[in-house]
């Protein structure tokens, strides 16, 4: 008896499970089968957060789908169109395939993007015409390019498959770029190592890529593993030329060639946004140069437009329009071309410009100035003139230059400098040290111009300098070997020893004789004179005694031994001859 009612338990459970579950079913709620979607649903969002928060990889400019090749690793995510509507994400295999949900797995091979959404739209209307297929890049891989040829960091380098040639030779500039960990710890590390174009290259060689000049912006070749691409960084602007700057792939390797001085050229020069020389290719036309140049200026003459085409033909007039874009047919160039955008020249225009007045003054701020003519003493003046604060002897006027940005170019300008100069070996270190650290001051004194209009002080400004005016420091730093290192209250009229007197006097070993006053505005080091005083701002320095390794100490000694027992001996042999 009992061994019958367990099974008739068994019986009633299971009738209540699916009594329950068919209740549920007719109030609408989730079947088995919707507990299966939502799970599949539910899986398929958590693999794409996966794959969507991952490190993010820097993009380059817009993938074209026309020449942007797949390969693994890229994430593509797809949809179609009716019941399921559903994102689906994949990612292709190491062996160029891609699992697609419902259809299995679909080989790669070479297909570029636009190649692959055909391919699967053709798959999926196998099965029904109606279907629409859409595909994306999510994400691209990360490739391994090598780079050669004239260029100052070849190697290989981990770069995302949508990074085209012409970023990648750019990014050599600074390699810690394409470090995903390049942080401010690396790129203080490579900053020696980092090298652009000398400040004195010609303005061509730096306008499209910093590196590249004329003809290698044209003629770089890049070898794939199966074929080899040619890269014209400044035609791939226009449209319908993307691929003469392609996507990277797999393996590639970019070569840089050397510049060749003697390739023919074309220019475009004047009123445009980037003046530019290019090497010049059979077929060449004027929209290559329009796309190199990047527009016009504010005071460009859009009427006034020449191009030279040949030295022994005539020049024509070209009309551009506002977009910098021309109307009828596209003209073909010849070597030596050169197209000119003249300026606007107005009537009686003058050179104006805009300084900057910072520091101990009544109004500080902007002022506009004619460059030369406007005196620094007026330009005070208009300011409102200085304060009782205002310390005229430390105050100064910059003059901003574009120097080498980098240490090795830093070097480069420095070596160039000394090149042809007739100062001696030693004088090296020095010079380094003066070229390194050079300030862009404006040779003047302030307070002799504001004393005397008419003086050389009261100089002539150009637009964008800095005038400043500092305050009053009110105190000299004394430090070296003395007792009492530290600030000490300027006092009008006193001289090095008094100062030194009131930061506790020399120490032990203090080398009085080489004690120095530094000048606090151009921190030169003068030598104490009875007509030499202390001014406010200025350094008090007294050195301790020199370092001198023992070594060096015993062939002192021994040198100065050896010269006196030679006087000796010279004295003993002239006494013993007039005896």
């Amino acid at each position: 008896m009992r061994h019958c009612q367990a099974p008739a338990r068994i019986i009633v459970l299971v009738a209540a499970v699916m009594l329950n579950s068919l209740a549920s079913y007719s109030q609408g709620g989730s079947s088995a089968l919707d507990l299966d979607k939502l799970s599949a649903s539910s899986k398929a969002l958590s693999s794409s957060s996966t794959l969507l928060t991952a490190d993010q990889i820097p993009t380059d400019d817009i993938v074209d789908p026309e020449i942007y090749r797949l390969g693994p690793g890229d994430v593509l995510a797809y949809q179609t169109n009716g019941i399921d509507f559903t994102e689906k994400m994949t990612v292709v295999s190491p062996e160029n395939t891609v699992m697609i949900d419902r259809i299995g797995m679909l080989p790669i091979g070479q297909m570029t993007l636009a190649q692959f959404r055909d391919t699967l739209r053709s798959v999926f209307r196998r099965r029904s015409q109606t279907v629409e297929v859409y595909v994306t890049l999510r994400r691209a891989r990360m490739i391994y390019v090598t780079l050669s040829g004239n260029m100052t960091f070849p190697g290989t380098y981990s770069v995302p498959a949508s990074m085209r040639v012409s970023t990648f030779v750019n990014l050599m500039r600074q390699p810690w770029l394409l470090s995903r960990d390049g942080g401010l710890s690396e790129m203080a590390r490579t900053a020696n190592a980092a090298t652009a174009v000398p400040s004195r290259t010609p303005e061509f060689a730096r306008s499209n890529s910093p590196f590249l000049g004329p003809y290698a912006m044209r003629n770089i070749l890049v070898r794939h593993r199966k074929g080899v691409s040619y890269v014209d960084i400044p035609k791939s602007r226009l449209d319908g030329y993307s691929h003469l700057d392609p996507h990277l792939r797999e393996g590639d390797e970019v070569i840089v060639p050397t510049e060749q001085p003697t390739a023919q050229t074309i220019s475009i020069a004047g009123a445009v946004v980037n003046p530019v020389v290019l090497a010049h290719k059979q077929g060449d036309k004027l929209s290559v140069l329009l796309a190199a140049a990047g527009g016009f200026t504010d005071n460009a003459d859009r009427s006034n437009v020449t191009l030279v085409n040949s030295a022994s033909g005539p020049s024509q007039k070209i009309q551009l329009n506002d977009d910098f874009t021309f109307e009828g047919e596209d003209i073909t160039l010849s070597p030596g071309a050169t197209l000119i955008v003249e300026s606007i020249k107005l009537s009686g225009e003058r050179d104006f410009g805009v300084v900057q007045v910072y520091g101990e003054v009544d109004n500080p701020g902007a002022y506009p100035v004619q460059s030369g003519t406007t005196r620094v003493a007026s330009i005070l003046q208009q300011a409102g003139g200085t304060t009782s604060k205002a310390a005229l002897g430390l105050s100064y006027i910059v003059r901003p230059e574009v120097a080498p940005g980098t240490q090795i170019q830093q070097r480069d300008e420095a070596n160039r400098s000394f090149q042809y100069s007739d100062l001696k070996l030693e004088d090296t270190t020095r010079y380094h040290f003066d070229q390194k650290y050079r300030m862009p001051y404006v040779s003047c004194d302030l307070a002799t111009a504001l004393r005397d209009s008419n003086s050389l002080d009261n100089v002539v400004l150009q637009s964008g300098d800095i005038v400043v005016v500092v305050p009053t420091p009110e105190r000299v730093y004394v430090y070296g070997q003395v007792l009492r290192p530290g600030y000490v209250p300027y006092s009008p009229g006193k001289r090095l020893e008094w100062y030194v007197e009131r930061a506790g006097g020399y120490a032990t070993g203090a080398q009085e004789d080489r004690s120095r006053i530094i000048r606090g505005r151009s921190k030169v080091w003068v030598e104490e004179d009875e007509n030499v005083v202390v001014e406010p701002g200025d350094e008090v320095y007294v050195p301790r005694p020199a370092d001198v390794p023992i070594n060096t100490e015993i062939q002192t000694y021994s040198v100065i031994a050896s010269i006196a027992a030679s006087v000796g001996l010279l004295a003993a042999t002239v006494i013993s001859l007039f005896r």
